[in-house]
């Protein structure tokens, strides 16, 4: 089986990610893929039609993706284009209309969007019902449509697309480079810079060391904090900031991680979930949010998000190394130095005020520091009249020098 994918929507030099998702694709289906020209870009579906056409005559399976703006017209020229039946799903309409926003609802190609699929098709669709895909058969050939958002494209490519390929269409794909992709980059940049992580032993950790097992030697770098703190009432994600830097500072080690529990607001269980992944470095912490699809499991969710963390991590230590430019999204930065700075300032606050009361009772009691010497540092006092009368003892030519240097020296200081 030969297959083809071609991406609608952007070219290879705008395409975010593109690097990234490009090399993912390759790996996923790389014993199928098309050695030569196996993924292409174009803006348009028009500009892609001559490679359209010659995919159809050198391919078995054509996978497209569409970029989310476009999908809804992408959708309908391309079934219009290929003679195939398009018609809305009732069932994916009633469950999209449940989990989209009231604006995207109000779009005029909504239930082509989200629902739109081919008749005697199969439907690749997530538990939010948004942004269906399908496979159908024109001849001899499949046809594949998918979104081109990264984090869809990869659930929908794993729980779908790769199982479907395999049973069939005789494939034997495995869907181990999709999803450990970024446990392989993590491994090679800390084995590259030769640091260990600390992982703060969260709930979700313990998944985490799971899903880093799955690379070489990468289990061993992550070293895993057992006692944390309780959040209480704090934010989850300044929870996760203070549980990174603790965990760097407890093992020794340059970078710190952590990994919030799923938290969901109101009263359904099922609605869309929030983790916090954090990274500490030497220098500052920086904080990510990661949302999971609408009715999407919370093993699925925390399975994605290690991924997510695995990334995330590697940017930095690739930005730490200068390898890269870091412009990673948060939501928060915090640096590390923050907590020292605020000690500092404890400490000044607690200096001045002891001077200030000192200086109140010294006046109040008529006290002075040469009162106080003599009192308590009957020592130093006594050293320091042994100097006095040591000094008075010298020669008077010889104090006359200093005096007479000294006063040079304020005369050229004034002078300058």
């Amino acid at each position: 089986m030969k297959a083809k994918i071609i991406i609608l929507g952007k070219v290879r030099t705008e395409a975010e990610g593109s690097d990234t998702f490009e090399e993912i694709l390759k790996k996923t289906f790389d014993p199928v893929l098309m050695q030569e020209n196996g993924i292409e870009y174009f803006s348009t579906l028009k500009e892609a039609t001559a490679a359209i056409g010659k995919a159809f005559s050198d391919s078995d399976t054509i996978m497209f993706f569409s970029v989310l703006s476009k999908y809804a017209e992408t959708k309908e020229i391309l079934c219009k284009a290929l003679g195939l039946q398009l018609t809305v799903d009732e069932r994916l309409l009633a469950g999209a209309l449940k989990t989209a926003s009231e604006k995207e609802q109000e779009s005029l190609d909504f239930n082509v969007c989200h629902a739109g699929v081919v008749s005697g098709g199969d439907i690749f669709a997530l538990s939010d019902c948004l942004y269906s895909g399908f496979a159908a058969k024109r001849g001899r050939q499949t046809v594949m449509l998918l979104p081109l958002e990264e984090s869809r494209a990869y659930a929908v490519l794993g729980n779908f697309v790769i199982p479907y390929m395999n049973e069939k269409l005789s494939s034997s794909l495995s869907a181990a480079p999709l999803q450990y992709y970024y446990a392989e980059k993590l491994s090679a940049a800390s084995a590259r810079e030769k640091v260990k992580i600390a992982i703060a032993g969260t709930k979700p950790a313990v998944v985490f060391k799971k899903y880093v097992a799955s690379s070489e030697g990468l289990s061993d770098r992550i070293l895993l904090v057992n006692k944390t703190e309780n959040r209480g009432s704090m934010p989850p994600n300044e929870y996760v900031v203070n549980l990174s830097i603790t965990a760097a500072e407890l093992m020794g080690v340059p970078y710190g991680i952590a990994m919030s529990n799923a938290y969901y607001s109101g009263d359904d269980a099922n609605g869309v979930k929030t983790v916090y992944i954090a990274v500490t470095n030497e220098v500052e912490t920086t904080v990510r949010e990661i949302s999971s699809f609408y009715g999407e499991s919370t093993g699925e969710f925390i399975f994605r998000c290690c991924s997510e963390q695995c990334k995330l991590l590697t940017e930095i230590i690739d930005a730490d190394a200068g390898l890269i430019k870091k412009e990673s999204p948060v939501i928060d930065k915090q640096k590390s130095g923050d907590k020292y700075k605020a000690l500092i300032a404890v400490l000044v606050a607690v200096i001045l005020f002891v001077c200030a009361a000192g200086g109140y009772y010294f006046r109040a009691h008529s006290y002075s520091l040469k009162n106080w010497a003599q009192s308590y540092l009957p020592f130093l006092y006594s050293e320091q009249e042994e100097t006095k009368s040591s000094e008075q003892t010298f020669p008077s030519g010889t104090s006359n020098e200093r005096t007479s240097d000294n006063s040079e020296r304020s005369d050229a200081d004034e002078s300058n």
